[in-house]
C-alpha cells in the first residue's frame, strides 16, 4: 500500500495512522470532532506506518499526513498531473466523457493481436481451433487497448504528463499519439476486458531477478472475478491441429488434441516484459488511473 501511495503523490516523506475510536462513527462527534484525539492515540500508541516500513499493512482506515521533521500536517494529497476520467472522450481536446466518440480502430491490429497471443493474457483462455475454412473462434477474445484508444486524440500535453519524459518521448516515437498501435493492445477475455476498462483490476510491473513480470492487482474483490496472478505469455502453438471437414481423427487422436487444449489453457508461464518497455510504460499509467479512481477523493469529478 506505501508503495502505490508513493506512486499516487510522488511524495516520499508522509506517514500514515490507523484511525481507531470514534473517528468514523457520526452518533459519537463524527470525523472532525474525534479527529485531535485519534491523531493523539495514534501517536501515543506507535501505530503508524512510515514509507520505509517493510511489514504488511492490514486491513484498515488509515490517515495520510505530510510531515515536516517530527511534526504531521494534515490535508489532503493533491496530485496536479492529469488524470483519466474515461475511456473516451468526445472530441480532440475534450475531457467530457462519452461513449459513442471512440476513434475507428484498425482491424489489421486486432487480427495481429490474435495471431501473436492466442489466448486471454489474463485468465488464459483459448482461441480455441474449428475445422478449415471457419479457423479458430474469437468470440470471446477482445483486443483490449491498455491506453485508452478514445485518449490518443486528446491534445499532446495532457498525454504527457501521464508518463515520465523517457516513457512519453517513446510513446510518442511510436505513434501513440496519431494510430492504433498493436504494442498497445493486449488479447482477453470478454468478461476481463470488461473489467479492465472499468479499472476494476489492473497490472503492475515488478522486477525480479533483473526481470520485468505484470503482477495483477484486483481492486474490486466482490465484482472482479479475475483469479490470476501474473500476466500470461502468448499461447504456444496446438501441438495437434483440428481437423479439416471430411477428415476422420481417431479416438486417440482426438483425446491428444483435447489434453494439449487443456495444457495450453492452463499454462501458467509469466509473460517477460524485460524488453517491452512500452507496455511498461502503457501498463503503469492503467494501473496509476486504478489507485485514482479507488482512493477516496482522488480523480477528476465528472
Amino acid at each position: 500500500m506505501i508503495e502505490f501511495l508513493k506512486v499516487l503523490y510522488n511524495q516520499s516523506d508522509f506517514v500514515l495512522l490507523e484511525a481507531r475510536g470514534a473517528f468514523f462513527e457520526a452518533e459519537k462527534g463524527g470525523q472532525l470532532l474525534d479527529f485531535d484525539s485519534s491523531v493523539r492515540t495514534t501517536q501515543d500508541k506507535n501505530i503508524r506506518l512510515d514509507p520505509a516500513d517493510e511489514q504488511v499493512v492490514a486491513d484498515g482506515h488509515y490517515m495520510w499526513f505530510g510531515r515536516q521533521g517530527r511534526r504531521l500536517t494534515r490535508g489532503v494529497p493533491q496530485k496536479i498531473e492529469w488524470l483519466i476520467s474515461s475511456r473516451v472522450i468526445t472530441a480532440q481536446g475534450s475531457v467530457n466523457a462519452s461513449g459513442t466518440a471512440t476513434p475507428n480502430r484498425d482491424d489489421y491490429i486486432r487480427h495481429k493481436r490474435r495471431d501473436l497471443d492466442g489466448r486471454c493474457r489474463v485468465t488464459g483462455k483459448l482461441a480455441l481451433d474449428r475445422s478449415k475454412p471457419r479457423g479458430k473462434d474469437w468470440s470471446a477474445l477482445h483486443s483490449a487497448h491498455v491506453f485508452p484508444f478514445g485518449w490518443t486524440r486528446t491534445v499532446e500535453w495532457k498525454i504527457a504528463q501521464m508518463f515520465s519524459k523517457e516513457a512519453f518521448k517513446k510513446v510518442k516515437e511510436l505513434g501513440l499519439l496519431t494510430k492504433d498501435l498493436t504494442e498497445n493492445t493486449i488479447l482477453m477475455d470478454a468478461r476481463a476486458h470488461a473489467w479492465f476498462d472499468d479499472y476494476r483490476f489492473g497490472i503492475w510491473p515488478v522486477e525480479e531477478k533483473g526481470k520485468w513480470y505484470g503482477k495483477i492487482f484486483r481492486f474490486e474483490q466482490g465484482r472482479c472475478e479475475v483469479d490470476g496472478e501474473w500476466l500470461l505469455a502468448a499461447s504456444r502453438p496446438a501441438k495437434y491441429p483440428h481437423p479439416a471437414p471430411g477428415q476422420p481423427e481417431t479416438d486417440e487422436q482426438r483425446e491428444a488434441r483435447k489434453t494439449d487444449e487443456k495444457e495450453r489453457e492452463e499454462d501458467k508461464t509469466r509473460c517477460d516484459l524485460t524488453d517491452d518497455t512500452v507496455l511498461r510504460e502503457l501498463l503503469k499509467v492503467h494501473f496509476q488511473t486504478c489507485l485514482h479512481w479507488h482512493v477516496k477523493g482522488m480523480g477528476w469529478a465528472k
